[in-house]
């Protein structure tokens, strides 16, 4: 299954220049902007040897889309069929500046071991702004459900999702991470599963967010949500 892949698919062909850096050092300090946020993004270098990297064209035609714009609550929830409370999967903060989205990962997901990565942040002028921002983002995502199903849609979203969230802490940037696992419909004959972590975290005017998707067989260990913070650190790192 692909199913947390396949809404950022990433292709060889739309590989672009990247942001974030290739150094381990501290590049930028608050107040942030968008291009110093950028300079701490994951890059091909961070993920291994066959990763590219593009920016997503907000064209609307993923499976489960959300704009650029907005930062992740509760992924796959629009089309949940048995959840009892009204849960957003993503907010879209006032008053911020977006850096765009940007997916790393192997040009087949399926045909690597390699994850996809999904970031991005917005970017506010004032610290009480992206207070105000971090703080509806904490609101929804405290309601996504600790399981839903999805019954009707295309077959690589059909099937039960389980989630786990925690907080997530990171030299003064403060969130949460957020471990959904998805498997199939035993009618379906999947011999795998979907394994995504989100970290969304803040600091000072700015609120960032990595998602990291892997596919797993079937008995194997999901695992991350370890990965995707350990990653997470590495680029944070960058932020000072």
């Amino acid at each position: 299954m692909v199913a947390l892949v396949a809404g950022a698919a990433v292709v060889a062909s739309a590989a672009v220049g990247g942001c974030g850096s290739d150094s381990g050092k501290k590049l930028t300090h608050p107040p942030y902007t968008v291009k110093s946020i950028q300079s701490g993004f994951v890059t091909v270098k961070d993920i291994g040897k066959g990763a590219v990297q593009v920016q997503d064209s907000d064209h609307g035609s993923h499976v489960i889309y959300t704009p650029p714009n907005s930062v992740p609550t509760c992924p796959y929830v629009q089309r949940a069929d048995n959840i009892t409370v009204a849960v957003q999967p993503d907010v879209e903060p006032v008053g911020g500046n977006s850096t765009g989205r940007f997916i790393v990962g192997p040009p087949n997901p399926e045909q690597s071991s390699l994850p996809v990565v999904t970031q991005g942040a917005v970017v506010f002028t004032t610290n009480a702004l992206a207070d105000t921002g971090m703080k509806a983002v904490l609101a929804e995502s405290a309601k996504c459900p600790a399981s839903f199903t999805i019954l009707g849609g295309p077959p690589i979203i059909v099937g039960d999702y389980k989630i786990n969230s925690r907080a997530f802490k990171s030299g003064g940037w403060t969130g949460f991470a957020q471990q959904l696992a998805h498997t199939a419909p035993p009618d379906l004959g999947t011999t795998t599963y979907d394994d995504l972590t989100t970290v969304v975290a803040h600091k000072a005017n700015a609120v960032i967010y990595f998602s990291y998707a892997e596919i797993h067989k079937i008995g194997q260990r999901a695992d991350s949500s370890a990965k995707a913070e350990k990653l997470a650190k590495t680029t944070l790192g960058r932020l000072g």
